[in-house]
Parts: structure tokens; C-alpha cells; sequence
């Protein structure tokens, strides 16, 4: 195994030897990744390489084998299954869209049709672990290292010839790219790389390698310190942007889109824009090991012995407790005095200055209470006159954030007991607690209570100069006097039950209920949004963001309703995991500028983009062991094996089937298998459709086959089988028929025999009486 233990023996010395940050000054982005591991089915958590394949598949490179990953399930492979060895090091996809490993013996071998198989030439294949592995537009195996690509051939490659095959000084891309570099090209390059001690003797020896990459029409020249760019043209390079970095690299590679990605040792990863030179930091004091962009644009992180990571929108930026959060389960939001404040459990109390491109350093405000338990924020109200009201389930309190000196807020105390709900009127503060109401007015020194009786009231809002408040019994209208209230419940008719939150605008009131998602009150209409519309029919709270943005939060997501046309129209967009949030137990949400921000229980998530609008749909695919089979034996399993890539889903994938002409509606199903034990012979079309968890559909997936009948159940047969029943009949009849015609005969000739016999007899007996006659007539006359 040498080139095993001299890719970890030169690891591990970097590690030693530079043991500082890459880029002291590069914005470490903090973002929400799903890690996939040896317990989720991957092969090893150690991760040597990321790539994505023409189908969508994402393939992964381990020291244990290799395998295929589509979002919700790993297939894979090892030495038991034809791979040259079960470290693999790099794998590439060639023109004939095989899937091409390259082991740590020095030998490759490919993926085709479901199997593995070896290439017949015993000639090895040197990839140093600062190359890169790839194909050609002519199918050639090329490997990039030091100036130059060596190219390698092989029969099972089936590459095409060119005229400049064996013209040096060729360099190749993965995307179709070839240049041909002139000796003043060549001059330039090594001028460069003189420059930072590097040679031919260096890269040859490992010790500080380099090599050049294509990226459309632009030539990259990588090193481990720096990359050089250059623009290609027919009448030579021309030199543009230098990216500099120093520290514990492991790897560069481009990743599209004129980024290139630096893995490192503990400080994780970067990517970097070599035109605008804009640079991102993710999974700090990670060693990561490789990085790929796909097609969906997720973001996805190799390391070297935590398996990969998964970033499906590396936009939402992510503050938990590594920014610096007392506690991630964020249960309350609120913007007031330019600070957005968090709460949670044990009365405590996060502030952050907003307004910088980076979250400033994050304050911790406790609130002391009587009681130990009991003690979450349950409502967070920025007032008119600058300050935060809290409420507890021990009290409601005030801070008043006026000046801009966190040191100087204290929180003072209003009242005691727990507060469900707080809202402002003017500039008075209603609010309630357990079963009463109470109204804080002259500035928050007089206060007005109402005791009714117990409805379990759960929240409070103000309507058109109504107090409405929700309930486990349903909605109510309150209309306080100076000295005693009055309340009826409302919407009835409209089967309104439980209602756990309220929020409502100038123009339009939110209800939100524990099963029934929500109902909006714009007018004399109401209209019901329920799962699976919105992401579930549990609201925890609802908020207007704007006069025609209302947000619905669940333990399920968030689910933001845009209205327009006074409320006769809507569009629904869904905001989970699959988006970017860490968690899809979504609290609360605020705005602030452009800025959303969004409260889960495993943190808080910013974005500026509203959901689903432009994600892509699933892709299905064909991947059963059938392959292209379309025909199959009576009493033969017909079973079919489709795959729906959507990475954005995260796994949360619905598959439904049904077959045509057939079925009226659609199975659905958890897996893409589909299995026939018994089906009657005959031809058939069996349509399969994919819906991700935002509810798209993607396109149907068409299987046609057929059912051939047994020899016994074959129609010539079964035609001969009903002629010969109809010959056999028609003989055993005939045969009756005669039998019973043949006895008709006998009986017949035996009547006509009893006939002439009787015939005879009377003949007999008439001459003989005759004679008798005769006789004695003549004795008489004598």
C-alpha cells in the first residue's frame, strides 16, 4: 500500500508544519449541513473523493469502497464486487457515461450496467495525490500533474482518434476544453512558478507540487500556495488574478462557475472566486478532503473521518451556539432598538446588533424570577416608545433598549404570573394571563384587570378595534368597559376549534388552530389552508410580515402565504431542511431589512429568499435490475426499480405508480420498487411519478412491458384445445346419436319380424280353418 501511507504520512506533516488558519480575514459562514456517515450506510467515514455523474448520482470514494448515493440510499461496492482494490482515490465519468475508479494499486476499473468490471492491460496508472483524474473529448484517460497531460489508452476506452494525439504541450479539459500551449506559453508558466521556488524537481518529487487545470477559456495554474489565472487565447496566455493562500492544504479543485474549492487540514474548506476574488469558509476545524457543486447547486463537503456533508442552500446563514447563541432552542424573536432578541428557556434572553454583513458578537441578558421552573420567554413585543416587552411564565417585564449601550438594560417587572399573550393598542398593553386580562395604559403605570372565567385562553390580538382571543375552545371577542367584559364566541359556523395563535393586519385576521392549519378573515370571507398545502395543520405562530405576507410556523417548517388581489389569491411557498433551515421545528420569525429571520429549535436561520419558488424537480430514473427487459413469463416476478434524485428533499421522497388503462388511481408508495407477481398475460404500460417534499411532481417514467402466457396458456393452443373439446363432442354424440338410431333399427326390424311372424301364424291358422271348414262342409253334405 504505498501510496496509501504516502498520502497520509504527507497529511499528517502538514498538520504538523502549518498549523495556523488559512485565511485569517475570510468570513467564516456558519450554515446548516446534513452529515451522512458509515451509520447511515456509506462504506467508511473517510472520504476521498466527491463526484457527481451525468445521471444526477453523487459517487464517493472511501477507503473501505465506493459508493452511489441518490438522496436516500447508498448502493455499494468493494473488492467482493470487482473493484481493483477497496481504497479508491479517484473516480470520473468517461463519453460512454461509465463510471471509471482508480484504486490505490494503480489500476482502474469501471462501472457499467450494474456490474464491475476490469480493464485486460496490466499497465498501471500513476495518479500523485495533487493530480487530477479525468476524460477527454476523445474518451482518453488524462491525468494533470506538473505542466503537461499524460494520456493513457486502453481497448475497453474505445477512444477516438485526433491529429494532435501525440502532439506535446496539449492540456486537456473535463468539459470538452483542450488547449495547445506554445514555448512562450510554457516560458510564462515556469517564469511564474520560479517565482515561488517551485520546479520541475519539485512537483517530480511531490514536495511542492503543481499542475494546470481548464475551465472554459480559462487556464488555471494550482498550486498548494497560490493559483494563478490565465485567459486563454489562440495568440497565448494572458496572466489575470493570482489567488494567494498559505496553511495546511490538502487539495484545489475547480468546482464551475469560475470557483475553485481549497481543502484543508482543521480549517475546512474554502471557495473562492478567481475573477471577483470573493472567499467562503465552511466547516471549520474540519479536515475535509474533497468538494463538489451539483447540478441542484448543493454544496457537498468530503472529510476525513466524518463521512460528507450536505448543504442544500449554503445561502441561509446559520447563528447557533457556535456564534456564540446560550442556548439553540429559540423559542421567541423580536427587532427593537436596531437589536434582534432571542428567548428562551431559563428566562434567558440573547441580543445581537443587526446591520452587519457579519452577526456581531452576541450579549446574554437573564432575567430573574421567583421560581425555577416555569420560566420560558413566551412573548417578545417591541413597543412604540422604544422598548422590549417580555413576557414569562412568571410575570411580564419591560427593557427599555433606548440607548445603544447593552450594559445599561435592566429589566423591570410589571407583573406577576404567566403571560400567553401580549398586544398593543395605542398606547395601551393588553395582555393575559390564565384566566384573566389585564390592560397596562398611562405609559405602563396604570393597569385595568378583567377576571372571566376559565376558556384556556392561548393568545391576543387587536382586529379593527376588536380584542379577539384565542382559545382550546375557540375564538372570542372581548369588549371590555371600565368596570366589567363581555365576550361571545365567534366563527362557529365555520367549525374554528382549537386555536393556539392569532395575528391579523389592517385588512385581514389569521387564525391559526392545532389541527386544522389556518383560516384567514379578510372581510366576509374565510378561507382554510391546511397540510397538504401548507407544511402541517399544527401552527405555532403566525406572522404578518408585510400587509400581504403572512408566515405560518410548524414543527414541520414554515409555510409563507403571499397574497394579492385583496386576498382572492395566494401563493404558497415552504420553507424546511431542504431549504437550508437547521431544523424544521420552526418558533417564530422576524424581519429586518431584507433580512428574514427564522427561529428553530436547533437555532436561528437568515435568509432573504421566500421558499420553494425556483426549486427543481425530482428526476426519475431507471435503475432496476431489469434494465431494458420488456418481457416476461407468466407467474414470473415483474418487478421494476426507479429512482427519484432530489437532493434538496433530503430523502423525503413519494413515489406513485400506476398502470395504465388499468388502474383508475395511483398506489403510493414509500420506495421506488414495484413489484407484479401474477399479472395476466398481455401488454402493459406502468407509469411511475416522483413528488418531493414541497409537493412537485416530476416527470412520468413510462414502463412498457409484456407478459407472455405459458406454453399451456398460449393462444394457438388454447384455439386447437377448444377444436378438439368441439371434434370430441361432436364424435361422442355422433356416437350416441348412432347407438340410439341402431336400437330404433332393432327395435324396428323386430316389430316387422313380430309382424310378418303374427302375418304368417294368422295365414297359417286361416288355411287351417279353412280346411277345417271345407272339411266338415263336405262331411255335412255327404
Amino acid at each position: 500500500m504505498p501510496l496509501k501511507s504516502y498520502f497520509f504520512k504527507l497529511l499528517i506533516l502538514t498538520l504538523l508544519l502549518f498549523p495556523w488558519r488559512l485565511y485569517a480575514d475570510t468570513p467564516y459562514q456558519v450554515i446548516y449541513l446534513k452529515n451522512y456517515s458509515a451509520p447511515d450506510g456509506l462504506l467508511s467515514s473517510r472520504v476521498n473523493y466527491l463526484t457527481q455523474d451525468s445521471r444526477g448520482f453523487i459517487w464517493i470514494a472511501t477507503d473501505k469502497g465506493v459508493s452511489r448515493f441518490d438522496g436516500q440510499h447508498f448502493k455499494n461496492f468493494t473488492s467482493a464486487d470487482g473493484l481493483e482494490s477497496n481504497e479508491c482515490f479517484r473516480i470520473a465519468e468517461d463519453n460512454y457515461h461509465r463510471i471509471f475508479f482508480y484504486c490505490n494499486n494503480f489500476r482502474v476499473c469501471y462501472y457499467e450496467n450494474g456490474l464491475i468490471h476490469k480493464l485486460n492491460s496490466p499497465q498501471k496508472v500513476i495518479v500523485q495525490p495533487f493530480a487530477n483524474f479525468f476524460f477527454n473529448r476523445y474518451n482518453e484517460l488524462c491525468v494533470n500533474y506538473g505542466l503537461s497531460t499524460k494520456l493513457y489508452h486502453f481497448d475497453e476506452l474505445r477512444s477516438r482518434r485526433h491529429a494532435i494525439q501525440h502532439r506535446s504541450g496539449c492540456i486537456y479539459g473535463p468539459g470538452k476544453e483542450e488547449i495547445s500551449l506554445s514555448d512562450n506559453d510554457t516560458h510564462i508558466l515556469e517564469k511564474e512558478l520560479l517565482k515561488g521556488q517551485l520546479s520541475y524537481e519539485t512537483v517530480k518529487n511531490n514536495t511542492r507540487p503543481y499542475r494546470l487545470a481548464l475551465q472554459q477559456n480559462h487556464l488555471l495554474l494550482i498550486t498548494k500556495n497560490w493559483v494563478q489565472v490565465y485567459r486563454y487565447q489562440k495568440s497565448g496566455i494572458i496572466p489575470l488574478n493570482k489567488i494567494n493562500f498559505t496553511g495546511n492544504v490538502t487539495s484545489v479543485y475547480p468546482t464551475g462557475k469560475n470557483t475553485f474549492a481549497v481543502t484543508t487540514v482543521k480549517q475546512g474548506t474554502y471557495i473562492i472566486n478567481y475573477i471577483t476574488g470573493e472567499r467562503k469558509n465552511y466547516l471549520n476545524n474540519q479536515i475535509t478532503t474533497s468538494t463538489l457543486i451539483d447540478k441542484e447547486n448543493n454544496l457537498w463537503f468530503g472529510s476525513y473521518d466524518k463521512g460528507f456533508f450536505l448543504s442544500t442552500n449554503p445561502e441561509v446563514r446559520i447563528i447557533n451556539k457556535e456564534s456564540g447563541l446560550a442556548n439553540e432552542d429559540v423559542l421567541k424573536l423580536s427587532v427593537a432598538g436596531g437589536y434582534l432578541f432571542t428567548g428562551h428557556v431559563l428566562s434567558t434572553l440573547n441580543y445581537m446588533k443587526l446591520g452587519a454583513k457579519q452577526i456581531s458578537s452576541i450579549g446574554t441578558i437573564t432575567i430573574n424570577q421567583d421560581r425555577s421552573d416555569f420560566n420560558r420567554i413566551t412573548n417578545l413585543l417591541a413597543s412604540s416608545d422604544n422598548k422590549l416587552i417580555i413576557g414569562t411564565d412568571n410575570g411580564i417585564f419591560g427593557l427599555n433598549v433606548s440607548n445603544n449601550n447593552p450594559s445599561t438594560w435592566h429589566p423591570v417587572k410589571y407583573f406577576y404570573g404567566p403571560i400567553k399573550g401580549i398586544a398593543q393598542q395605542h398606547d395601551s398593553l393588553c395582555f393575559i394571563t390564565q384566566n384573566s386580562v389585564l390592560v397596562l395604559s398611562d405609559r405602563l403605570k396604570h393597569i385595568q384587570g378583567y377576571k372571566i372565567k376559565p376558556i384556556r385562553m392561548t393568545s391576543l390580538i387587536w382586529y379593527k378595534n376588536s380584542m379577539l382571543i384565542g382559545s382550546l375552545y375557540g375564538l372570542y371577542q372581548f369588549a371590555p368597559t371600565p368596570t366589567n367584559i363581555t365576550y361571545f364566541r365567534m366563527l362557529t359556523g365555520n367549525g374554528i376549534n382549537v386555536v393556539k395563535c392569532l395575528a391579523a393586519n389592517r385588512e385581514a385576521c389569521a387564525i391559526g388552530t392545532e389541527s386544522q392549519g389556518v383560516f384567514l378573515w379578510a372581510g366576509k370571507n374565510i378561507v382554510q389552508f391546511n397540510k397538504p398545502a401548507i407544511s402541517s395543520g399544527d401552527i405555532r405562530k403566525l406572522v404578518w410580515t408585510d400587509a400581504n405576507t403572512l408566515w405560518a410556523c410548524t414543527a414541520n417548517g414554515v409555510s409563507i402565504i403571499s397574497f394579492y388581489n385583496n386576498y382572492q389569491s395566494y401563493r404558497i411557498s415552504l420553507l424546511n431542511t431542504s431549504n437550508g433551515l437547521p431544523s424544521d421545528n420552526v418558533a417564530d420569525v422576524v424581519q429586518n431589512g431584507p433580512d428574514y429571520y427564522i427561529a428553530t429549535d436547533q437555532g436561528i436561520a437568515v435568509t432573504q429568499n421566500l421558499g420553494n419558488t425556483n426549486l427543481p424537480r425530482p428526476i426519475m430514473i431507471n435503475d432496476g435490475a431489469t434494465g431494458n427487459q420488456s418481457s416476461f413469463t407468466y407467474g414470473q416476478p415483474v418487478v421494476f426499480n426507479c429512482v427519484a434524485l432530489s437532493y434538496k428533499s433530503m430523502g423525503k421522497i413519494q413515489y406513485r405508480f400506476r398502470l395504465k388503462g388499468v388502474d383508475k388511481n395511483w398506489s403510493v408508495a414509500p420506495s421506488g420498487e414495484k413489484r407484479f407477481d401474477l399479472l395476466p398475460p398481455g401488454s402493459y404500460e406502468l407509469e411511475a411519478v416522483a413528488a418531493d417534499r414541497f409537493n412537485q411532481l416530476s416527470s412520468s417514467l413510462i414502463f412498457k412491458f409484456t407478459v407472455m402466457p405459458l406454453w399451456y396458456q398460449q393462444l394457438w393452443l388454447q384455439v386447437l384445445a377448444v377444436l378438439s373439446a368441439i371434434v370430441v363432442v361432436f364424435l361422442l354424440v355422433r356416437k350416441y346419436y348412432q347407438s340410439i338410431i341402431g336400437l330404433q333399427k332393432k327395435d324396428y326390424e323386430n316389430t316387422l319380424a313380430l309382424q310378418r311372424e303374427r302375418q304368417r301364424i294368422s295365414s297359417e291358422v286361416h288355411d287351417d280353418l279353412g280346411a277345417s271348414i271345407s272339411g266338415i262342409k263336405l262331411r255335412t253334405e255327404l
